[in-house]
């Protein structure tokens, strides 16, 4: 893939070498990972092809996408309404924070306490290294924690920022100022398309976004029988390129691949031979409260079991 794109790479103000030693490693992390999995599914090819494509096909996509006048939006968060991006005629893509091959860069301008996650996307744009985040005509933040209410002061100064406010509790005045800030938001995607935002527009782009999250239910629906059909890496793997891939070839090819599902757990077939059999149990959380372990599964002492 590399020698095919330098030159778009090269437009886009990455580091190529050091752009291409990343790509090296994660080709090998992935071949370790998700390609050495026994009994997947044939979908799944799909998905591997996506991720091999990921820095090339997808960022010359969105090239092509400005190059026809269109805006790409980059989020970090579902709290931002992507419904409205697409119906700005825009497109949203995910950016990156799950590396830290950024955080030498990022400790540059940000004290080193501070969280992993918020080094990881800040350094993916100091070091260069991530062609979505340079692709990006806007680029919008939320304000889910006080570390990234902080940053964005200085993010703000190396991308074209925009922050959503995010209510911090469930009152009538926090739905007044959630309201405020999608109405907000969709003024600031009407200025920076140049297009109005319309009902008809709007209804369609929540049909094709809801589209996309009904397949990944029916996906989720269907790895709960026993024995499992497809790993949870896998499953993982999907929801991650969920955010990347274009909506409507990616609830396409997931439809087929939960098809494909459908006829293994019909079969009674597996990733293994049975069920595995795993015990969740409440432990504390970080304030003492309950948390929940693995997965967001929650039950005591000798509570429930779940097969994977």
């Amino acid at each position: 893939m590399s020698s095919s794109y330098e030159a778009m790479w090269e437009k886009l103000n990455l580091d190529v070498e050091a752009h291409e030693s990343l790509l090296a490693v994660l080709g090998k992390f992935y071949g370790d990972i998700y390609l050495s999995q026994e009994k997947r599914l044939k979908g799944m090819e799909y998905l591997d092809f996506v991720l091999s494509e990921i820095h090339g096909r997808r960022i010359q996509e969105l090239q092509e996408a400005k190059a026809q006048g269109r805006k790409v939006v980059g989020t970090f968060c579902i709290f931002v309404p992507e419904e409205l991006v697409l119906a700005a005629g825009a497109v949203c893509v995910g950016l990156c924070a799950g590396a830290e091959v950024g955080k030498e860069a990022a400790e540059k301008i940000l004290p080193r306490p501070t969280c992993a996650l918020i080094k990881a996307f800040v350094g993916f744009k100091l070091a260069r290294l991530c062609p979505f985040m340079e692709s990006c005509d806007l680029v919008v933040g939320e304000t889910t924690c006080d570390g990234k209410k902080k940053v964005y002061e200085i993010f703000g100064e190396y991308v074209p920022l925009y922050v959503m406010e995010i209510p911090q509790m469930k009152q009538a005045w926090d739905r007044a100022l959630w309201k405020a800030e999608v109405l907000r938001f969709k003024e600031k995607m009407e200025e920076i398309t140049g297009r109005q935002i319309t009902s008809a527009g709007l209804r369609e782009a929540i049909r094709l976004v809801n589209d996309r999250r009904r397949v990944l239910q029916r996906l989720n629906q269907l790895r709960a029988a026993v024995p499992t059909p497809i790993s949870g890496r896998d499953v993982l793997l999907i929801n991650q390129i969920s955010f990347y891939d274009d909506p409507v070839r990616f609830t396409a090819k997931i439809s087929e691949l939960c098809e494909e599902l459908e006829r293994r757990v019909q079969a009674g077939e597996g990733i293994r031979g049975g069920g595995i059999l795993h015990r969740y149990q409440k432990h504390p959380g970080p304030g003492g409260g309950a948390g929940r372990h693995p997965g967001g599964a929650a039950g005591g002492p000798g509570g429930p079991l779940y097969a994977h």
